[in-house]
């Protein structure tokens, strides 16, 4: 009887094993990166409850979840699912230069109606066909979110994932950032911002432009 409890506590520690080394790294990532589980849970739309479950190795997180905590932490889902990050360090993706616009150029710069556009280069660990540009927000009005000066990347042919920041079109309205939650074939949309009086709501017509992978706050 001792022997098959042991037989069986092996066998569950084997099955948590993935999850433990998720867990770790999660823990690692956020002390490099100087988040707390306050600050993780609302740049990524993830429950403070599933971000220290996650933590202390234990949960069965979705895809979606998971890519989006690599993509905010710039790692690869391989390097946050695989490798003990605090013993081999992440791989830096290759520096990349890319157009730098404002929110507000983002309907000229799609129509290449733009007569000099800047450039920034960062670090972008590249995915499929995906096709990069950075956005410099330049008011508060996402704030305490995303502060003016705040430079995001945005990657556009990628798939948006559960809970990511996406930059959309909205019938006719000038492309805006949204956070997106999906329910099948339905997308609602809901304001990034906590103070925003506009409601959550699902739209009929829009267009996902390109989906936030990264930001990159003034110091």
């Amino acid at each position: 009887m001792a022997e098959e409890k042991l037989a069986l506590a092996a066998g569950d520690e084997g099955d948590n094993r993935p999850m433990a080394l998720t867990g770790r790294n999660l823990n690692y990532l956020m002390g490099r990166k100087r988040v707390d589980a306050a600050t993780l849970s609302k740049e990524i739309g993830l429950g403070i409850a599933t971000v220290n479950a996650m933590r202390r190795g234990v949960g069965n997180p979705t895809l979606s979840t998971l890519l989006s905590l690599a993509r905010y932490f710039g790692v690869s889902l391989t390097e946050l699912t695989e490798t003990d990050l605090a013993r081999e360090q992440p791989k830096s993706g290759p520096a990349k230069t890319i157009p730098l616009i404002r929110l507000g150029e983002v309907n000229d710069f799609l129509e290449e109606k733009l007569d000099r556009v800047q450039t920034y280069t960062t670090e972008i660990e590249s995915s499929g066909n995906a096709t990069y540009f950075a956005v410099l927000l330049n008011n508060d009005a996402l704030a305490p979110l995303l502060t003016p000066g705040t430079i995001l990347i945005v990657a556009q042919g990628e798939e948006p994932c559960d809970g990511d920041i996406v930059l959309v079109r909205i019938g006719a309205h000038s492309p805006c950032l949204r956070r997106i939650f999906i329910d099948g074939d339905s997308c609602l949309f809901s304001s990034i911002s906590p103070d925003s009086e506009v409601p959550p709501a699902v739209y009929k017509q829009y267009e996902v432009i390109a989906i936030a992978i990264k930001a990159i706050k003034p110091i």
